[in-house]
């Protein structure tokens, strides 16, 4: 039960994000349901036992975007997922809303400035600007708690 569970939930994510979220956008940035999925799960998991999870999602996101590299979503989840964990076990032992909502803006953050920092460097020609980063944290962070709670709900751990 707990495999047929992962499979439904894995594609309900990719047609959320594929289907639902792109037509949700606001000055053109929409949530992140991947990402939020791996900072979930690295949380109540642990980054380890997430490892599956950020490969298939970050390639997913490189295949999917047309202004990555292979490799660039992959580091920035690897990198967040491995902070949030840190954080939620050193950090934010309790699980409140005040914890989970600095996690989540902390790691949405740096997964952002990281994305900018990959881009500039390889020089994709894709630019964010300063109020792309904004909407994008801020859109993140209304979908972050609710995806917690389900995937938390779902038992998936």
């Amino acid at each position: 039960m707990k495999i047929f569970l992962t499979i439904i939930f894995i594609l309900l994510i990719l047609f959320l994000q594929l289907g639902i979220m792109p037509h949700i956008n606001i000055w053109g940035v929409y949530p992140n349901l991947i990402l939020l999925s791996v900072l979930v799960l690295s949380i109540i998991q642990g980054w380890k036992k997430t490892l599956p999870w950020i490969i298939a999602g970050g390639l997913f996101l490189d295949f999917y975007s047309l202004h990555n590299i292979l490799g660039i979503a992959v580091i920035g989840l690897l990198i967040v997922s491995y902070l949030s964990y840190f954080l939620s076990q050193n950090i934010f032992k309790k699980t409140t809303f005040f914890s989970l909502t600095s996690i989540f803006l902390i790691a949405i953050f740096i997964y952002n400035l990281l994305l900018i920092i990959f881009y500039e460097i390889f020089a994709t020609g894709f630019g964010f600007g300063f109020r792309t980063l904004i909407m994008g944290i801020i859109y993140n962070l209304i979908f972050a708690l609710p995806t917690f709670y389900l995937i938390k709900k779902l038992c998936l751990t």
